[in-house]
């Protein structure tokens, strides 16, 4: 069940690859969304977590260690992750810095194995090398293509950029680190996803008022509501749900390398069922094929 929930995660965070990509069509000179998807990931979170809670006669055990490891969490994913990684598109572009961002499970693995004991056998761990190296091939693919359009920059190929993305693959590795830690204090998925999410909110909002964005942004969204955010806050708030209960039934680093499929299923999703610009080549089908055969093993093992 760990690995469904684990695919499902990068169902949903792919399908909202495409849908935020829509919304900016829409409204090209509005900010991205991030505010109102993450005020969306608050309130739903908070009513389904209390509906929960009551489901299970309000039996809630509380613990100040989860409810920080939660906190740190939802800080070091939503909050200064996706801020690193939207600052070093600014330097080296969307591609590259995707490509490098796909080496979270890296981290992720690499945290679990020394500060959550984790232990990876012969069959999944010859899984998870298929399953990373698909994805980083075909990021690094995609960055190829892409690179051979421009011309190069030197500020676009700084270090900075190579940096930040570095950086952001290693908080992002961590944040998910945390996440299983939380659930081994407190095993409340439903919860711990939500305190995420409310970490989340408060780094956005200082964000965004230190930047002074936050009260045009606000009025942006209040005055032109743009369905796509609304479906987007959706689908960032159950992508991150599976990823905790993926993560309470089976080790992280195994649900950091399954969940990481999210870019394949992005370019899968634009190309045969909203028929976009992008292309599935056959390199792209080496590279499912290769992830496909290292979910199996891990499912194996499981």
């Amino acid at each position: 069940m760990g690995v469904i929930f684990a695919i499902l995660s990068a169902f949903m965070f792919a399908v909202n690859n495409v849908v935020v990509k829509k919304g900016i069509k829409r409204a090209p000179h509005s900010d991205n969304g991030l505010f109102i998807t993450v005020l969306i990931n608050v309130i739903l979170l908070g009513v389904l977590c209390f509906i929960v809670m009551g489901l299970r006669g309000w039996d809630f055990h509380f613990s100040w260690e989860a409810f920080f490891f939660f906190l740190l969490a939802g800080l070091c994913t939503t909050g200064i992750g996706r801020l690193t990684l939207f600052s070093s598109i600014s330097y080296i572009g969307p591609s590259k810095a995707s490509a490098i961002r796909n080496s979270t499970p890296i981290f992720t693995t690499i945290f679990a194995l020394i500060f959550l004991n984790e232990e990876i056998t012969l069959l999944p761990g010859i899984g998870m090398v298929l399953l990373l190296a698909g994805v980083l091939n075909e990021g690094f693919r995609l960055n190829r293509i892409e690179a051979s359009k421009h011309q190069r920059d030197p500020k676009r190929y700084s270090y900075m950029g190579f940096g930040l993305a570095v950086f952001s693959a290693l908080i992002f590795g961590v944040g998910q680190g945390i996440r299983k830690q939380g659930l081994i204090e407190m095993n409340d998925a439903f919860f711990g996803v939500w305190v995420g999410t409310l970490a989340s909110l408060v780094f956005v909002i200082c964000y965004q008022s230190i930047r002074g964005e936050f009260i045009t942004n606000i009025r942006k969204n209040v005055r032109v509501i743009n369905p796509y955010y609304l479906i987007s806050g959706v689908l960032t708030s159950i992508g991150p749900l599976f990823f905790f209960l993926a993560t309470q039934r089976m080790q992280v680093s195994y649900v950091s390398v399954i969940a990481a499929a999210e870019p394949i299923l992005t370019i899968f999703l634009t190309t045969v069922i909203f028929r976009g610009i992008d292309s599935v080549t056959k390199y792209t089908w080496i590279t499912i094929t290769m992830m496909f055969l290292g979910t199996v093993l891990i499912v194996i093992h499981i």
